[in-house]
């Protein structure tokens, strides 16, 4: 049996990336709404749970149904047959699920030191070199170069965090 991580290198990053932008975005949205700390860790805490739940159950069904599909014996399943005979599902939905607490725990970490408005910053700065390292980190698996897989991470993830400051920019004023 291969490395569990190699052999969910997707999950990997799909839960980290999820789990740090997902909840930056609620952050970030709360503590630009103004809301006191303890809610915004609240809300942080509580996202990142849900997060978690939802994506291992998700993980867990759609790897299954994948393994599934691919056990009708049909010759032009067979690539997705031999790709998916290696997944486990519970080990897929364990690495997927501590993947998206890791991810969530990055943007989240700032509002222990800083509180409300003064955290947006130390969290978005953390969260996107998070997502650059992500990137980088899965260059060892890939054949991509390191800089340009950090940077197509942090662009990618920093456009979909930035709806959160957003969100909560036009809800501040409430």
């Amino acid at each position: 049996m291969k490395h569990p991580l190699s052999e969910n290198i997707r999950e990997f990053v799909f839960g980290v990336e999820d789990g740090a932008v997902g909840n930056l975005g609620v952050v970030v949205g709360m503590a630009q709404a103004a809301a006191p700390n303890k809610f915004i860790l609240l809300a942080g805490f509580a996202t990142m749970l849900a997060q978690t739940i939802s994506m291992s159950a998700g993980t867990y069904l759609s790897v299954k149904s994948e393994k599934e599909y691919f056990s009708v014996n049909k010759k032009s399943r067979q690539f997705g047959k031999e790709y998916a005979k290696h997944k486990v599902p519970l080990i897929s939905t364990v690495v997927m699920g501590l993947s998206v607490i890791i991810g969530a725990l990055i943007p989240l970490s700032s509002f222990f030191f800083f509180e409300s408005t003064a955290g947006i910053v130390p969290a978005v700065i953390i969260t996107l070199i998070g997502l650059f390292l992500l990137g980088v980190f899965k260059s060892n698996y890939t054949n991509n170069k390191w800089f340009g897989s950090g940077l197509e991470m942090l662009i990618v993830g920093g456009l979909a965090a930035s709806a959160g400051y957003i969100i909560g920019t036009m809800f501040g004023g409430i």
